[in-house]
This record gives C-alpha cells, structure tokens and sequence, in this order.
C-alpha cells in the first residue's frame, strides 16, 4: 500500500518540479560502458563523474531503459514503503517538504538503491527459508553498496548484528570476482579524483570539520539510546562519510523519530533553513561556486537538528522490525564479563 501510494503521489510531484537529468545521465553512461565491456574508471575511457563501484550495473541497468523521472518516481515510492512498514510518519513529514524536492533538484539515483535495498533486508527478517533469506540480504547489501557513502554503516551494522558472515562472504565472491579488472582503477579514481561533492560540497560533518570532531558526535550518537540499525546506519553516514547522499541519510535517521509533536518542529525548522539558503545566484557569478556554502549550512543544520530529536531521551523506540543496536548494553555487558574474570 505504501509503494503505490507513494507511486501515485512521486508521479504528480515529478509532473510538475522539474528533475535535475545531470547526475542521471552520467550513471546511465557508466553502465552502458560497463555492459559494452569497456572500463568507465580508466583515463582513456572515463565517463565523467561517475564514481559507483563496477558491480552497481547489475543494479542500475533498468536506468538504462527509463528516464529520470521515472527513476526518481519509484524510488520515491520505495522510500514511502519504508516509512508505511515502519510507520515513520516523522520522516515522511520532511520527506514530503524537503528531501524530495532536494532530490528532484540532484536526479540522483540514492532513494531507488536505499529503498529497495531496506526492503529486501525487512524481507529476509520475515520470511522462514534460510535460502530465501540469505539471497534476500545478498541482494540487499549490492543495492545498498551502489551507494557506498550512504549505504556502508546500514550493511556493516546489519551483519554485525546477524552474524551474517556468509551472507558477506558471498557478496564478496558475486560483486568482487566477476568485476575485479575494474576495481583497481575504481578505487585509484575515487582517491586521486573523488567526486565533486566530496571536495566541495562537503554534507557531513567529517567533510566539514574533519574526523576528530567527527568520531566524537559519532560515538555520542551511537550510545545515546538504542537504535535500529537502518536509523543509526543513516545517522553514522551523515556524520562520518566522506560527502553524504543529501537527503537520504537524514532521512533514515529521522525515522527513528516517533513523536507526532516533531513533525512541526521538522517542517518549520527545515523551512527556515530554505528559505536561508534557496537563494538566487547574483548575475555573472558561477551557480554552484556561489551556492555551495548555502547547501552546506542547509543540509548541517538539518542534521543536527534531527540528531538532536533521534537522540532525545523522550523519542519512543521503534518495534523490533528488525537489527536493533543498544551500545550502552553491551558494553555493559562487556565491562560485567571483564569483572567476572578478574
């Protein structure tokens, strides 16, 4: 119900704001090099800005067949499905006001892969063959990989808790093995050429302020209360990722927002700040030089705002639908046993 609802509800949004095609035109060249069987990552074939690892094609070909409004379209419609299992009427608040239309703005293809990818994850919890469910997480750990700087803390957080180590083993023999020519030159673009977002656009606070101040708000957050592992995995990529998927990680995070008194404090916030930030260029000044700094203190001062309401002692606790993180218990425990042998 969720994902036809928010099917019907995309589809009106992206008839009238119009959708950024950039970062979707690049991807859709990527993969149609990487079927061609020519490498994307190397200097004298590179397709411009486009940085996802070489398995993500087995992900990513429908784009090659779709627009961009489409694909904005039903991953807007998976994230909905997101919100409606795990009732996350919060998140859906700011969804509907901001991160949206954010993405609208980018083309990207962040909500299709985290969307998708959490659903296949909340089916393999549900369902009772082992087979069934150890494909489901495969699957469900590449979807979410195509986007490694929003993806990687949710998939590191989910085995660690399930002790899913075969679940890693094979994800690494099916997305490494048959694409290991390419990943040398992945992995030397992504260092001595990162992606735009990285150097300039910097939505994290380890982007902005650096990694030490970075650990500290991340280990602050990770003890503050217990966590699904999809809201911490969103809260851990805000902070600690290189350049974060604007919107998305904010937006897993949130969810773990249950109190209907935030929806206004959300709204209203995320307002202000756009209506700070949602400037007009001057005349003759470069568009993204100029607006830059505007989108960093936009998507900061949205996540310490949602930081701060997930981590408030008063938030109710999401029903155990899935991995659910509580660090204060196991250290805890950890200390307990430490005791107990001395």
């Amino acid at each position: 119900m969720g994902f036809f609802f928010g099917l019907i509800i995309m589809t009106m949004m992206v008839s009238v704001f119009q959708v950024n095609d950039f970062d979707f035109n690049n991807m859709e060249a990527g993969v149609r090099t990487l079927v061609s069987g020519v490498n994307p990552y190397a200097p004298e074939t590179r397709v411009n800005e486009f940085f996802n690892p070489p398995f993500s094609v087995i992900f990513l070909w429908p784009i090659l067949f779709i627009t961009p409004k489409i694909a904005v379209a039903v991953g807007g419609a998976l994230l909905f499905a997101v919100v409606f299992y795990q009732r996350s009427w919060v998140g859906l608040a700011w969804f509907l006001t901001n991160s949206a239309l954010y993405i609208f703005a980018k083309g990207g293809i962040d909500m299709y892969v985290i969307g998708a990818g959490l659903l296949l994850l909340f089916a393999g919890d549900k369902v009772s063959n082992r087979w069934v469910q150890f494909l489901l997480r495969v699957l469900a750990y590449g979807f979410l990989m195509v986007k490694p700087q929003g993806g990687l803390f949710v998939v590191i957080l989910y085995i660690l808790y399930r002790r899913d180590w075969w679940g890693l083993f094979a994800s690494m023999l099916v997305f490494g093995l048959p694409f290991q020519v390419y990943y040398l030159d992945w992995l030397h673009l992504i260092v001595a050429a990162p992606p735009a977002s990285q150097t300039i656009g910097a939505h994290t606070i380890m982007g902005k302020f650096g990694p030490w101040l970075a650990i500290i708000v991340a280990i602050w957050i990770i003890f503050a209360r217990k966590w699904n592992f999809w809201e911490l995995g969103g809260a851990l990529a805000g902070i600690l990722s290189p350049y974060g998927m604007p919107g998305v990680p904010v937006f897993l995070t949130l969810t773990s927002v249950r109190q209907i008194v935030a929806i206004p404090i959300v709204v209203l916030f995320s307002a202000g700040l756009a209506k700070l930030t949602w400037v007009t260029p001057p005349p003759g000044v470069d568009f993204y030089e100029y607006l830059t700094s505007f989108l960093v203190i936009y998507h900061l001062g949205i996540l310490a705002l949602v930081l701060i309401l997930s981590s408030y002692p008063g938030v109710t606790v999401a029903p155990n639908e899935g991995a659910q993180i509580d660090a204060r218990a196991l250290l805890a425990a950890a200390i307990a046993r430490l005791r107990g042998t001395t």
